[in-house]
């Protein structure tokens, strides 16, 4: 196995070592420790560890953010190798974020962001909602009938629908309705968000008179 070469192990020890039968010894540990870049602890299921280090376990707990945001940043931020200009430029990138997340304008930047993802997210959800609503089946077979080339609910020569499927056209005009309502609060929202970003690039970096 990859995990068995990386801490020098082989055959059916280390999968022994996966189902925590027995607990490696120490040096095997410390292997492992180097291998999945987390502390001790975190191996030995410590209750202060829900993250490999104590450091990313309380930046997560105290921010909210998630893992990838954290590594995200760290790979900016970072003094690893592996992060973004690793060497002369960190301290400026550091820099950078500090003056970003510092500035008020960011606040409102991240405040229009939100109201467009909440736009965004709210026409995404009409649909769902409505496929829970009526199912998979009826919801495609409305759609079938709210598509189709006759015009069930106007032409009197149309064939007739059961109520229930009349029913189910209606929901599907509604809810494109509402979709195109929300079309509009996504367009000033979009808007919004694009102000507020040049006023946070102003705020960072005015133009000169």
């Amino acid at each position: 196995m990859e995990l068995g070469k990386k801490v020098g192990i082989v055959g059916k020890q280390i999968s022994n070592y996966e189902k925590g039968k027995p607990i490696p010894p120490i040096d095997v540990m410390l292997k492992l420790c180097d291998v999945f870049q987390c502390e001790l602890g975190y191996l030995l299921g410590e209750p202060d560890y829900s993250e490999g280090t104590k450091l990313e376990t309380a930046i997560i707990e105290k921010t909210g953010l998630n893992k990838d945001s954290l590594i995200s940043i760290c790979k900016i931020t970072g003094t690893e190798k592996s992060c973004l200009n690793f060497g002369y430029k960190s301290d400026s990138y550091r820099s950078i974020l500090n003056s970003l997340f510092s500035s008020p304008q960011f606040i409102n930047f991240i405040e229009c962001l939100h109201d467009l993802d909440t736009a965004v997210s709210e026409s995404k959800k009409l649909f769902t909602e409505l496929e829970n609503k009526l199912g998979k089946e009826r919801l495609d077979e409305a759609f079938a009938f709210y598509n189709s080339t006759i015009d069930y609910e106007h032409d009197p020569n149309a064939p007739k629908l059961k109520p229930e499927q009349y029913k189910a056209m209606g929901m599907i005009d509604s809810t494109i309705d509402k979709q195109y309502s929300l079309s509009y609060t996504i367009k000033i929202a979009r808007y919004e968000l694009h102000e507020a970003f040049e006023s946070l690039v102003e705020s960072l970096y005015p133009r000169e008179e």
